[in-house]
This record gives C-alpha cells, sequence and structure tokens, in this order.
C-alpha cells in the first residue's frame, strides 16, 4: 500500500507570511487550482485511495475534499475523516502576527494587556501524532487494503513522519536515492503547499534475526520507503494569475463558469 503525506494547498497566511498554526485560514484563488492540479494528477496517478484523513482546519478539509472528488468513480462514497489530532502546531501569542522581517503587526490591540501564550511543545505534536498512528493508521495498515492520503500541515508532517518511521525497525526504513539526495543537503522532510511525501509501506516476512531482536517495534515485519518527497509534479506549469488575483481569498460562493454546463456529448 501506499500513504500520501500531503500538505494542504495555498492560504492568504501563507501569501501574507502569518504565522497561522491553529488559525482557520482561507485559501487563495491559487490553492484551489493547486488543489485541482493534485486531484487531477492522482486520477492520472490511478491513485485508489481507500482512505483519507484530514486536520479539521479547514485549509486541509478543502484539499482532502478536493482530492476525494474526482477520485469517486463508480466506487462507493468516499470521505475525508477529520480530525484535530491533525492539526497545525499552535504557535502561542504569534498566532495572527507576521513573520517578515520588521513587521509589527500583531493581533493584541494596543490597549489590551499583552498576554504571554506558549507555543505548542515538540512533545505535545508527537503525543497528537502517535494517537492518530494508533486510532487511525495503523488499523489501515494492518488492513492492508488500497491507498492513504492524510492532509494536513508542515509542522505537524514532519512530526507525523518521524513518529511514523519509528513504528518500523530501523533497517527497515529505506529512502529513494532522490530523497537521500535532499537528506545530505538538509532538505528533508519539507513541504510546500500541496507537496506530498508517497511512502511505499509492504509486508515482509520476519526473518530469524528480526525474530530475534524481540520485535520491539509495532511495525516489526513490515519495511516502508520513501519514493519521493515533497512531490509537486502537479504544479509544474501552474502560473498564478496576474493582477493579484491569484493571491486573493477565495470566494466560496463562487462557481466556475464551466460548472453550469453539462457533460459534453
Amino acid at each position: 500500500m501506499k500513504i500520501f503525506l500531503i500538505r494542504h494547498a495555498e492560504t492568504v497566511d501563507n501569501v501574507g507570511q502569518a504565522w497561522a498554526g491553529t488559525t482557520d485560514s482561507s485559501l487563495t484563488n491559487h490553492g484551489v487550482l493547486q488543489i485541482q492540479r493534485l486531484a487531477q494528477y492522482f486520477v492520472a496517478m490511478h491513485a485508489n485511495f481507500t482512505h483519507v484523513f484530514s486536520s479539521d482546519l479547514k485549509r486541509a478539509v478543502a484539499t482532502a475534499e478536493g482530492i476525494v472528488s474526482p477520485n469517486q468513480g463508480a466506487g462507493p462514497s468516499l470521505l475525508p475523516v477529520t480530525t484535530p489530532l491533525l492539526q497545525e502546531q499552535h504557535f502561542g501569542s504569534r498566532e495572527g502576527s507576521s513573520f517578515r522581517r520588521g513587521s509589527n503587526n500583531t493581533s493584541v490591540r494596543p490597549s489590551e494587556p499583552a498576554k504571554t501564550v506558549a507555543v505548542e511543545t515538540e512533545s505535545s505534536m508527537r503525543a497528537r501524532a502517535y494517537a492518530f498512528l494508533s486510532e487511525y493508521l495503523l488499523p489501515v495498515i494492518f488492513d492492508g487494503s488500497g491507498d492513504v492520503a492524510i492532509v494536513a500541515h508542515g509542522m505537524i508532517l514532519r512530526v507525523l513522519w518521524g513518529c511514523l518511521a519509528q513504528l518500523f525497525s530501523p533497517a527497515d526504513v529505506r529512502l529513494a536515492p532522490e530523497v537521500e539526495a535532499a537528506r545530505s543537503q538538509g532538505l528533508f522532510p519539507m513541504w510546500s503547499n500541496t507537496g506530498f511525501m508517497e511512502v511505499s509501506v509492504l509486508a515482509q516476512p520476519l526473518l530469524p534475526a528480526s525474530v530475534g531482536r524481540g520485535n520491539t517495534y509495532p511495525l516489526a515485519g513490515w519495511s516502508m520507503t520513501v519514493l519521493s518527497h515533497d512531490s509537486k509534479p502537479h504544479l509544474d506549469d501552474l502560473r498564478r494569475t496576474r493582477g493579484g488575483i491569484g493571491s486573493m481569498q477565495h470566494d466560496e460562493t463562487q462557481q466556475r463558469i464551466d460548472s453550469f454546463f453539462g457533460p459534453r456529448a
């Protein structure tokens, strides 16, 4: 089976360079196009998604729903399963403020007393990641049917990947050559908007040496190969709409003109 770890599409806070962890940021018009391209790519690659999991923040949900719709075909209805366990790291007092150099923008009004809210810790994110793996992903892996998409956010995806790798024996986690090259350059792991990591998970016979290790890993007897990292071939020829339109917040009530027409005869 294959598992795709996918970052949500572009948001207004991505464009505005604002800290938006648990802030429910809206997609841009360009972000909507990214989702459409990603969905088309998965259809062309014959991805067989039987499970789609998503953060419950709307930028991730919209991305997950966009992936699911074109992949329905004639099969049974598939809806993304949303969970707060996949939410982005909470950035504390930085939430809503700009991280652009020299910016003094803040979500706290000058007349209000400053309140310091701590940033969510790495250990807290790891606890959420392990809970997601235990409650949602491991049962699907053991069932072994179809492909899985997990749509979330940059920081939590990095933590989730690390926790997923620790479920396997280190000897059973492999990187494709191009992924190994990215790691050697300090570029692994990372996620662009709608970029994805593709991993292959396979059951393999337990060797005598594996049995001797005591099988302390939940996925002992399984192997994982990272096939691609921050993959985004669907964006190769996608250009941002000029005049600032591409970076504007997407109007969710707006319909594409081709939606008013039925399928061609």
